[in-house]
């Protein structure tokens, strides 16, 4: 016997290939990163190929996108404070790219009047009742149509159409029926788990102060973001939440046939031929690799569709070695002309020598001003500053 099997044919030295199947269930860590934009996406409900179809087998589904934690916002004019950041906001901000002590300054609107308007539009009193009712809406952030997850999708359905072909033509039914069914399970699965994002409106029309935020990271770094409060509401102040297309029963029945299919699909799979099984192995060689270079080179900012909003970067104040936190704190009121956020947001410690800092602070909005010298100063009282050194 040789040290390596030599052929495909029944003999004791041959290639074996019954663990093949095992490849359609191994990368669930590779598309576990674009899992909710891989069932937000029109092309998931294809029959296809896709590595870890068991993934999207869960019973229990994110109610929203993942936020960000570790972040404090606050209104600037309108008091509200929030202690996270939601997805599509951070789509924008990237905050965990942030460097220390770092400041941003972003204007964001509506790309269009349509945009602005929504599906808030007074077609009849009796949807604008329901509208203000519900205060919920859908709101068209979708997937980009030309992004890199649907390009890797459209390959899967490639590779899965050209197996079902070549299963034909070497004339190997149970590969047929396996490929149909392992198809057929990753469908039914994404079609369980198909969703859009659900955002928050304003249903009254009064005016309301403007809706300018800001945001600090655990880091220390600041955002301020200007915008009317409908904008401000919809990303940030508002909950997002993920609107399925089935629930309750339905869902239960699809995951349930899912399952089912996925499971035929491996015994199937394990008795084709020995030239379906190097292909069908190849082909999931390919589409974990695909999937893995998704996960490792793309974005989700990369994938999802913000043309609904006009994004403009203002200012940047990157951080430097000799950057502090009073000294960015000081920018950002300086830019906004205003303390009262400072203390909604607790952003400075609650106590006398912070206060007068403030206080000094308002005073000196659009001045010049040294706040490092001066906080030093306060925290410091028996300390005199001459020529750039402190004595006692």
């Amino acid at each position: 016997m040789g040290w390596f099997p030599v052929g495909l044919e029944e003999d004791e030295n041959k290639w074996k290939f019954d663990i093949i199947p095992l490849l359609a269930v191994i990368g669930s860590s590779a598309i576990q990163k674009h899992m909710q934009a891989i069932t937000a996406s029109p092309f998931a409900i294809f029959p296809r190929l896709m590595p870890a179809p068991e993934s999207l087998l869960d019973t229990e589904r994110p109610t929203r996108p993942p936020s960000v934690k570790d972040v404090k916002i606050v209104g600037v004019k309108s008091g509200i404070e929030l202690d996270e950041l939601n997805f599509f906001a951070n789509l924008i901000h990237n905050v965990n790219d942030m460097e220390e002590y770092e400041f941003r300054v972003y204007r964001i609107s509506y790309a269009t009047r349509d945009s602005e308007e929504g599906q808030n539009s007074k077609i009849s009193s009796k949807v604008e009742e329901s509208y203000r009712r519900v205060n919920r809406h859908r709101i068209p952030i979708k997937l980009k149509t030309f992004c890199w997850l649907n390009f890797v999708t459209l390959v899967s359905i490639l590779i899965t159409v050209g197996l079902y072909i070549w299963a034909g033509c070497i004339h190997d039914g149970t590969a047929l029926i396996g490929l149909a069914t392992m198809s057929l399970s990753t469908s039914v699965a994404s079609l369980s788990a198909r969703w859009y994002p659900r955002l928050s409106g304003r249903s009254s029309q009064a005016e309301v102060p403007s809706g300018d935020v800001i945001i600090r990271t655990r880091a220390g770094a600041f955002i301020l973001v200007y915008g009317d409060d409908d904008v401000i509401r919809e990303l940030y102040e508002g909950m997002e939440d993920c609107e399925y297309m089935f629930k309750g029963n339905t869902h239960h029945r699809l995951l349930g046939t899912s399952t089912l299919l996925l499971m035929a699909s491996i015994i199937l799979l394990s008795n084709c031929g020995s030239e379906m099984q190097i292909a069908i192995g190849v082909a999931y060689i390919i589409l974990n690799a695909l999937y893995w270079l998704l996960a490792l080179l793309v974005e989700p900012r990369d994938l999802w569709d913000m043309s609904r909003y006009k994004i403009e970067f203002v200012e940047c104040r990157p951080s430097t070695p000799d950057s502090s936190y009073t000294e960015t704190l000081w920018a950002v009121i300086n830019m906004t002309g205003s303390v009262d956020w400072v203390t909604n947001g607790e952003f400075t410690p609650q106590t006398p020598a912070w206060d007068q800092w403030l206080q000094e602070a308002k005073e000196h909005i659009g001045k010049d001003w040294d706040p490092v010298r001066r906080k030093d100063e306060l925290m410091n009282p028996r300390l005199a500053y001459r020529n750039g050194r402190w004595f006692d």
